[in-house]
């Protein structure tokens, strides 16, 4: 029999990470909140990539509790950036329109990870972007509804420009909550919300989909999405051996460049052996640090102050130069020209919810006075 951890699947840990940090306006620490669900404190720095569902709900109720809010999930989505989304994240960032951010979700979807699936549709003239949620935790369920529904709506406020967008309707599974909160969610989307629905999902006009985003970049969006496409395979393999490979990858590339032998030897096989069974899912060893290197490289430039030469040496390279060369052949672009438009736009993104976090304090001491 299968267990839970298998049942939920995986999430990336950008998911984790963002309700972590949300947990800061509410006085939780985010190792704290790690500590006390067992987990380890490498899931903050990005040192491990994916998380089990498990997990994930885990921390997501232990939060739920220690808040005390019973629109945690709602409030938390202000938090929400390009990288809570993963790859895909930076992928709609340099992407041309809503339609093409659209197309591209429900091919890679799973890189966020398997917490529901995302349903597009054409409903009564208009379209119907809707969530099937996988999580069954009477407590965590109706919060993670609530958070991935308004975090569409921020999100896509910030990708169009358009702070003040708004969907025509919003649909809610879990029953309507008290006046006072209703009047909250209705602020935050600005369009009426129907609670006790038969879904979750926004429904909006078609014509927004053809708005020109903020800065598209095929050539960059196209690199992005081979990438993207890599990792989907890698994620889909009934073979776990690509999970626990690239794990431990992730764990030795703290120290320095790993050696395949040594990855065989914490997988308990003989260097070739793990070749072999490599190429048996259609990827090998240098594939999957290639991967790695370029996932973390995109992190590092995009949320935080490292110099190249650091993340060069980080990522194992012999020299800045050569990680340069690898970074413009994966990308298009160089490592600092990269760093230009992803850095600036996540500082933009942290002023913008820094900023709703002061609006919203104001409000409360209003009320309080």
């Amino acid at each position: 029999m299968k267990n839970n951890n298998n049942l939920l699947g995986s999430a990336s840990t950008a998911v984790m990470r963002q309700f972590l940090h949300a947990a800061r306006d509410y006085g939780i620490e985010p190792e704290d909140a790690l500590e006390a669900c067992g987990l380890p404190s490498g899931v903050l720095d990005n040192q491990i990539s994916r998380t089990t569902g498990s997990d994930l709900q885990s921390v997501l109720r232990w939060l739920i509790e220690k808040s005390g809010d019973p629109l945690f999930g709602l409030h938390c989505a202000k938090h929400v950036q390009p990288g809570a989304y993963s790859l895909v994240g930076y992928m709609a960032m340099n992407s041309r329109t809503p339609r093409e951010v659209l197309m591209m979700i429900p091919r890679y979807e799973s890189l966020i990870g398997d917490m529901g699936i995302t349903k597009i549709e054409r409903r009564n003239g208009n379209m119907l972007m809707h969530w099937v949620c996988h999580y069954t935790d009477p407590i965590v369920r109706p919060q993670l509804i609530d958070n991935v529904v308004a975090s569409w709506v921020h999100f896509a406020r910030w990708l169009t420009e358009m702070p003040e967008g708004r969907p025509l309707e919003v649909l809610i599974e879990h029953a309507a909550p008290n006046d006072k909160m209703r009047a909250e969610y209705e602020e935050i989307f600005q369009a009426p919300v129907t609670f006790n629905a038969n879904m979750n999902g926004l429904v909006f006009c078609e014509s927004i989909l053809d708005i020109k985003l903020r800065q598209p970049d095929p050539a960059l969006l196209s690199a992005l999405e081979h990438h993207a496409a890599t990792l989907t395979s890698e994620l889909q393999s009934s073979n776990s051996l690509v999970v626990q490979a690239r794990s431990i990858l992730l764990s030795m590339m703290q120290s320095g460049l790993p050696r395949r032998d040594k990855v065989a030897e914490q997988l308990g096989m003989a260097e070739r052996t793990l070749q072999r069974r490599l190429g048996e899912v259609g990827t090998s060893y240098q594939q999957l640090l290639d991967s790695l290197r370029h996932e973390m490289s995109m992190e590092w430039l995009t949320h935080s102050d490292l110099s190249i030469s650091d993340i060069s040496d980080r990522l194992g390279f012999s020299e800045a130069r050569s990680f340069q060369r690898r970074f413009k052949a994966w990308t298009g672009i160089t490592p600092g020209e990269f760093r230009r438009a992803h850095h600036g736009q996540a500082a933009a993104t942290a002023r913008s919810v820094s900023s709703d976090i002061e609006n919203t304090t104001e409000k409360e001491e209003q009320l309080d006075a």
